[in-house]
This record gives structure tokens, C-alpha cells and sequence, in this order.
């Protein structure tokens, strides 16, 4: 008889012996197992077959264990939830059968020593040398051990169930390892102010022994995951979200996920619904209409971009006046991992620490991340615009970068980094500081009435509906498949982007970045419209016109945004303090010549104020002589003016001196200089000062 044929009893009713204990069946035949699902008549027979396979696979081992999971679930003969049930239930059974052989191995001997703890009563007992000793009034079990991975490292969690021998209260908390030697704490947390330990020598070393003594085979173990986004389980690629795991085979719900707080396990996909799918894409797809393309584009490719499986290329940041609907419209962006991230729900802001705020950008992977409302004029002090900006510099750097703080464990060995992982998107009324971060950022100005309310309302409403989680649902499923097909799918993507990266190069004049962030934010675009054609939510000429429009849109906003971050250059912030402090009255130019009042109809411009007697005097700090249409700047109180200047206007210039000139250099603004020098000589005030030699125009560039 083969194992098929033996095995075949088994799809209609779990097998009994004579004295009716369940029977062990062969299935090492792993194609013939599989075939046994055809032969199942019902619900019930399935369950039992189920039940049987895992009955007999858990002593080999949990590889072969997971090798049968995966045959049966490729195979669509198993759902991943039957399977995890039947294998929990198979191991109590098989934990029963063994304590119950070993209670008859027993039977007959001589009485065991007594145990070391005991409880009745009165709470829990320690057996010592002169006899019992009185521990605590109350009975301590750990009942859950749960490993948790947080994506970097692997945490071990225990739930201790806290019962009064006093007045019958319980209570459980759950504890770390470091914290589960302090079992005073523990204890008080779970029950209050009842929970005595009675002092003894190593007392709470003693209760803690004592909970994991009385809970020898009866704790639960599970698995947790304190991030999303893609994993690899029971050799599964799948991508994680509060709700559960969602693959190619689609939602579940047994893996557990919990991100740690009520706001962050807002990150919720549904379980895809085919029947929903094309529905939901095109109203995910319809947001377009809500703005214009440099509005829109930006935002649903970073949305689009975010659940590819490699590291972001840039930190998208929105920013405008008060009542353009800059946090909505990221809301609604947010909405596509779950239909409660509103305005109200984003998980972290600019009000939450550094640490706080890299932490959840390193949890949230793959998915889009809101970090709302940068004001730095909102800033009571100059310490508090500095820490602000330090928040900025470290997500947005570490964003671009994928590079974390390093840091170091008790006992010396280095954490691993906490990089920024999210798709982040942050929204305010002003850009982040300087031209380093602001290259790193793709940046989109929303102005009044661009979006209006008559055309947001209806857009919320969808988003809260989770209609754009759906269609989000769907697109992920559908890579999932492409992630178990592909031999290298990740390996393929960035292959993909620097073929689009390197054509984007000969278009984009701007920083050395832009090419390879607009090309991130396309290859998003372009794998959810592939999704959108496949499923039938839109035409091969629909799809065409969709990304021509977004490719257009990021091209232009790449070019202005280029002209914008040239003013932030450490050249501009230079020059642009020194005008301002000219005109301001906090410094002045004095002639070349006399060394004195320069040219009565340039007099005004350079730092002097005429009075009513037509008679005109200097203001401010003099750095340096004019002559003409040329200007000679004393090098370090022109300096030191530009940086009192600059901190005042709130664009610090944090460049050194000479790096500054450097620049000034680079960007062919020094029209002379002595050989080996920046600087030259000139004759002024009766000596031969070394000087910066500037053109007027220079001073006026960035007006």
C-alpha cells in the first residue's frame, strides 16, 4: 500500500486505534501529502488532515516542519492561519502525551525531594535548609515568552501574571530581561501597594526564580515584529503592517506585528479585495485632479515609491502658508498604509526628541512617514531654532545618507544603526536650513488655492472609507509576487533606477543628487501604474500620459529648486548678509581713494545716512573701500559682520572663513587675486591691506 493510498483516510477523519487513541500516518511522500487535499469531502476533513500532518512533521524538526509549511502554502492547499493553529495544537498534544509517559515512568518510585517553591494560601513559600521561609503574599507565573524583532535586533519580552494571596486581585506586566530580575517593580506594577516581598537574603532573586519555576511548560511562546514593511518568514517574503503579514497569497493576520504605540499601529493595510481593486486604484489615481501637477505629482510618486524594497533617495518636503492644506494633502498620502493616519494621526512631529523621531523613521520601513509642521519662526529662542534644526539635519541627512548614530551597549559592543528606513515627508511653512539639506530634499511649494476645500472634502472622505489603503493592498500583494518570482527583484529596481538616473543626468543641471532623487521618486510611479495597467484600472495610452505628466512636473520643480538652493550656497548666505548690513546701518564702504564719504549719488547704498543738512555720515563697522563698480572687503571684519548678519536673518553662516572664499573663488565672483593668495593688494586709509576684490553686481545677485 503507498503512502498516498494509506494516508488517503485521513482527508475524511482523524484516524483512531482500537482503544481510541489517534494513529500516526507516513507522509515523507511530500507530493503525495499535497495530492491528499483533492480528496477532502469538507471543512472538518480538511482541519483533521491538517492536524494530522503537523502531528506527524514536529518531531523531525522545526526545518522539516517549515519545508511541509511551505509546500502546503505554495500549493494553496493550507492557509497559513490552518497551518499555525494545527501546529500549536499538535505540540500540546504531543507535550500532554509526553508528560503523561513520564508521570507512568515514575509511578511506584520513591517520593521526590520537595520542590524549592510552594504556594498556598498565604502566597509563596522557598523550602530552605531550617525550613519553609515566606517569600511573598502573592503567586507569580510568567505565562507568555515573546521574542520580538525589531528589525535590528532581537528583544525577549516576558508577561508575568501576578495573583494576591491576600484579597484574590491580579495583574499582569509584561517585563524585558534586564527587567525581570526586579521583581519588586514588577511586582508592584502588576497588583500595587498589596505586592510584598518579605526581605530575606536575595529575596527578589528568589521570587523571580520562583515564577519561572512554577511555570515550567506552561509558557506560551510567541513571535512578535515591531516594524514594517518587507521581511522573509518560513521563507515568505511579506510585508508587514499591524494587521498582519501580506503576501503573494495574500493577508495573515496570525503573524503578529505591534509597533509599540496606539498611533503607530495606525499603519494598517487591509486584506486585498479583487473585487475592490480597480475601484480603488483609480480613486488612489484621481488625486491628481486635487492640485496641479508640481503639487500633486511629487506626493503620490514618494507615495507610490515608498513599499519598494531599497533605501529612499530623498526626503520629499512640502512647504507653504498657512491654510494651503499642506498636512492634508499629506494625510491622504499617508492614508494609502491605512485609513485612520489623518491629520491627526501622524505618529511623530517636530515636537517629539531626535531620538524619538529616528527611532520611528527606522521602524516604518517601506511605508510613508509625516513629519508635520516645521515653523522655525514659532521658535521662542535661538537654542530652541537650534535643536529644531538639529532634528531636521538628522532625518533628512540620515534619509539621504541611510546612515544612523552609532552608539554603544553597556558592556561595550556597538547597537546597530537606527537609519532612516521610511519614505519621509515632511510638511511646514518654511524649507529646511542650508543648501547641503536642501539638496537633499525634493521640495514642493503649495500656495493658497491650489487645493481647495470643495475638492479635499470628498478625497477625505475615500481616505477614511480606506479606499486608498486598498488600492495600496493590492499594489503590495502584487509586488510580493514579484519578490518571490524574482531570482534578484531588489538588485532589478536599482538596476532600473540608474538606467532612469543616468538619463536624468544629461536633463537636470542642479546638485549632484537631483537626478538620482527624481529618478526614485519615477520608478515609484512607474511599478503602481505597470500595477494599475495589469489589473485594468488604466489603458497603455492613460498610463503614458500619467507618467509623462509626473515626469514633467518633477523635472520643472528640479530646476527651480535648483535656482533656490544656489541662494543658500555659503557664497550667497556670505554676500547677501554683507548687502543687508550695508543697507541696515550695521556697516559701511568707504572711498578707495580718500578713505572717506564715497561718491554722493552711491553714498546710501554703501552703509552712509544723509541728515537734514544734506551732510552725510558713516554707520556701523567699516569693512572695506570702494572704487567704482569695484569693492575691496577687509577679510575678517567683513567676515565677522556677515556671520552677526547672517544669525540674524536666521541663516547662520556656519562656513569657516576661509572656505567661504574658497567658494567666492569657485563660483568666479573674485574677478583678482595675487598668485598663492585669495586675496590681493591695494592701496587704502595709508597702507597696503590684503583684500577680497568684488564686482557691486556680485552684492546684488540674490536679491
Amino acid at each position: 500500500m503507498t503512502t498516498s493510498d494509506t494516508a488517503a483516510d485521513t482527508a475524511n477523519e482523524a484516524p483512531t486505534d482500537d482503544d481510541g487513541e489517534e494513529q500516526q500516518y507516513d507522509y515523507s511522500d511530500l507530493a503525495a501529502t499535497v495530492a491528499l487535499f483533492d480528496k477532502v469531502e469538507n471543512e472538518e476533513a480538511r482541519q483533521n488532515l491538517i492536524y494530522s500532518i503537523a502531528l506527524w512533521v514536529i518531531p523531525l524538526g522545526d526545518i522539516k516542519l517549515r519545508i511541509y509549511k511551505n509546500a502546503l502554502v505554495t500549493a494553496k492547499a493550507v492557509k497559513p492561519a490552518d497551518w499555525n493553529d494545527a501546529v500549536k495544537e499538535a505540540r500540546a498534544a504531543l507535550s500532554a502525551a509526553a508528560r503523561a509517559e513520564r508521570d507512568d515512568m515514575f509511578d511506584g518510585l520513591p517520593e521526590a525531594p520537595p520542590a524549592p517553591y510552594y504556594t498556598d494560601g498565604e502566597g509563596l513559600h522557598f523550602n530552605g535548609h531550617f525550613g519553609p521561609v515566606h517569600l511573598a503574599n502573592f503567586v507569580p507565573m510568567i505565562t507568555e515568552e515573546i521574542t520580538r524583532y525589531t528589525g535590528s535586533e532581537t528583544q525577549k519580552l516576558f508577561t508575568i501574571k501576578v495573583a494576591s494571596s491576600v484579597n484574590g486581585a491580579e495583574g499582569t506586566v509584561q517585563v524585558t530581561k534586564a527587567g525581570l530580575k526586579g521583581a519588586r517593580d514588577w511586582a508592584y506594577d502588576a497588583i500595587g501597594g498589596r505586592a510584598i516581598i518579605h526581605p530575606c537574603s536575595r529575596d527578589e532573586a528568589h521570587v523571580v526564580a520562583a515564577a519561572q519555576y512554577l511555570s515550567l511548560g506552561m509558557v506560551e511562546e510567541r513571535t512578535t515584529y515591531a516594524f514594517t514593511g518587507w521581511a522573509e518568514i518560513d521563507g515568505r517574503r511579506v510585508f508587514l503592517t499591524s494587521t498582519g503579514a501580506l503576501g503573494a497569497d495574500g493577508m495573515d493576520e496570525t503573524t503578529a506585528v505591534d509597533l509599540g504605540t496606539e498611533k503607530l499601529n495606525r499603519y494598517a493595510l487591509p486584506a486585498p479585495d479583487k473585487e475592490q481593486a480597480v475601484g480603488a486604484v483609480k480613486a488612489s489615481l484621481a488625486l491628481f485632479d486635487l492640485g496641479p501637477d508640481k503639487v500633486m505629482a511629487p506626493q503620490l510618486c514618494a507615495t507610490y515609491r515608498a513599499p519598494l524594497p531599497l533605501q529612499p533617495e530623498t526626503t520629499l518636503w512640502t512647504f507653504g502658508g498657512t491654510g494651503a492644506f499642506k498636512s492634508h494633502i499629506a494625510a491622504l498620502c499617508a492614508q494609502h498604509f491605512g485609513p485612520e493616519l489623518t491629520v491627526r494621526g501622524f505618529p511623530t512631529g517636530w515636537q517629539s526628541t531626535a531620538n524619538a523621531i529616528e527611532g520611528i523613521a527606522f521602524q516604518l520601513a517601506n511605508v510613508l512617514m509625516v513629519v508635520d509642521d516645521y515653523v522655525p519662526q514659532a521658535a521662542a529662542t535661538k537654542t530652541d531654532l537650534a535643536k529644531l534644526n538639529e532634528k531636521v539635519e538628522r532625518l533628512v541627512r540620515g534619509s539621504a545618507n541611510s546612515a544612523g548614530r552609532s552608539r554603544m551597549r553597556v558592556d561595550g559592543t556597538v547597537r546597530p544603526e537606527l537609519y532612516p528606513r521610511a519614505q519621509v515627508v515632511c510638511t511646514g511653512e518654511d524649507v529646511p536650513p542650508g543648501q547641503s539639506l536642501q539638496a537633499r530634499t525634493n521640495l514642493v511649494e503649495i500656495v493658497k488655492d491650489d487645493v481647495t476645500s470643495e475638492r479635499l472634502t470628498p478625497a477625505q472622505k475615500t481616505g477614511d472609507e480606506g479606499v486608498y489603503a486598498q488600492a495600496m493592498a493590492g499594489y503590495v500583494q502584487w509586488l510580493a509576487a514579484r519578490y518571490e518570482d524574482g531570482e534578484d527583484w531588489p538588485g532589478d529596481l536599482k538596476a532600473e533606477l540608474g538606467k532612469v538616473r543616468d538619463v536624468l543626468a544629461t536633463e537636470l543641471n542642479g546638485h549632484a543628487r537631483a537626478p538620482e532623487a527624481v529618478a526614485g521618486l519615477l520608478l515609484g510611479m512607474r511599478w503602481f501604474l505597470r500595477y494599475a495597467q495589469e489589473i485594468g484600472a488604466v489603458s497603455e495610452e492613460e498610463k503614458e500620459e500619467l507618467y509623462k505628466r509626473c515626469r514633467t512636473a518633477l523635472l520643472d520643480g528640479s530646476a527651480v529648486q535648483s535656482a533656490e538652493t544656489k541662494a543658500m550656497s555659503a557664497e550667497a548666505i556670505y554676500l547677501i548678509a554683507i548687502r543687508t548690513a550695508l543697507t541696515s546701518g550695521r556697516a559701511y564702504l568707504a572711498d578707495l581713494n580718500s578713505d572717506g564719504v564715497p561718491p554722493r549719488t552711491e553714498a546710501t547704498r554703501w552703509g552712509w545716512t544723509q541728515d537734514d543738512m544734506d551732510r552725510l555720515s558713516a554707520r556701523g563697522e567699516k569693512i572695506g573701500w570702494l572704487s567704482g563698480t569695484d569693492v575691496y572687503l577687509d577679510p575678517g571684519a567683513a567676515y565677522t559682520v556677515a556671520v552677526a548678519q547672517a544669525d540674524r536673518m536666521r541663516t547662520p553662516l556656519q562656513t569657516s572663513r576661509g572656505r567661504v572664499h574658497k567658494a567666492l573663488l569657485a563660483a568666479e565672483l573674485l574677478p583678482s587675486a595675487d598668485p598663492g593668495h585669495l586675496t590681493t593688494k591695494v592701496s587704502a586709509g595709508g597702507a597696503r591691506p590684503r583684500v577680497l576684490h568684488l564686482k557691486s553686481e556680485a552684492l546684488t545677485r540674490w536679491s
